[in-house]
């Protein structure tokens, strides 16, 4: 069990890496794919490990909800993009 400073390093140090990398890469995937673009293989790897480490880290923010909103709204932004990027397949296939 990790001790509460553990616990506030690990999720620091995973809300950095969301507010510097993943955030700004899926808000330009965002705007690629409302432009009628479609995710590419590297994008939809990425996008997987994400909510793979957001899934992960949910035990840990069960005890610091100030973070929840955070992981939610990341989840959501990438269901945006998908069910988007879906979409743009399927309309091109069509």
């Amino acid at each position: 069990m990790y001790s509460s400073d553990d616990e506030i390093g690990i999720i620091t140090a995973f809300v950095e890496q969301l507010e510097e990398q993943s955030i700004p890469r899926a808000l330009a995937v965002k705007k690629r794919v409302e432009d009628g673009d479609t995710l590419n293989e590297i994008e939809i790897m990425h996008f997987e490990q994400m909510l793979s480490e957001a899934s992960t880290m949910m035990p840990l923010l069960k005890h610091h909800p100030e973070y929840q909103k955070l992981i939610a709204e990341l989840a959501n932004l990438y269901n945006e993009i998908s069910e988007r990027a879906l979409l743009n397949q399927l309309n091109t296939q069509a």
